[in-house]
């Protein structure tokens, strides 16, 4: 039975050294993989860092790139607009033109349908138009006058009336 017990013995100190060899290196390993871990988190933050710096620089280049492209734009579109627009207006005047002399035209066609008689009868009311015009005109004109001018104008009619 000693003999049992000293195998015993020896069994359970080899044992023991096994467990506390084998726990030592489980300890550096487990120490390593934190390390490795840390380490890891570490990298992972600078790369995301590091993504939005790139971000940053590539957003800045593509910025100066437009910002140098569209410099002399707006100047650019202005003259464009200023072409149109003389352009619109050459259109505009040329359309008038063609429009008025249609009109007129038309207008002679329908003076010549009409009986002779009510030819003349259009011109004269055409004569009696500009001649109320033109007394508007000077109706204006006098408007400008002071009251009191007005009050003799008022009263020199009443009187040319009786």
């Amino acid at each position: 039975m000693a003999k049992a017990q000293a195998k015993a013995k020896t069994s359970a100190k080899k044992a023991t050294k096994k467990v506390t060899k084998t726990t030592k290196k489980t300890v550096k390993s487990a120490e390593k993989t934190t390390l490795t871990a840390r380490e890891m988190a570490r990298k992972g933050a600078l790369a995301y860092v590091g993504l939005y710096g790139a971000a940053f620089e590539r957003a800045q280049y593509r910025w100066n790139q437009v910002k140098a492209s569209t410099d002399g734009l707006f100047d650019q579109l202005v003259e464009r607009g200023e072409d149109i627009e003389a352009k619109a207006g050459d259109v505009f005047k040329t359309t008038q033109t063609v429009v008025t002399e249609r009109f007129e035209e038309g207008t002679e066609k329908f003076k010549a349908a009409l009986p002779k008689s009510a030819n003349d009868r259009v011109e004269e009311l055409e004569t009696e138009i500009k001649a109320l015009n033109k007394k508007i005109v000077a109706l204006g004109k006098k408007a400008s006058i002071s009251k009191t001018a007005k009050a003799k104008m008022k009263t020199a009619k009443t009187q040319k009336a009786a």
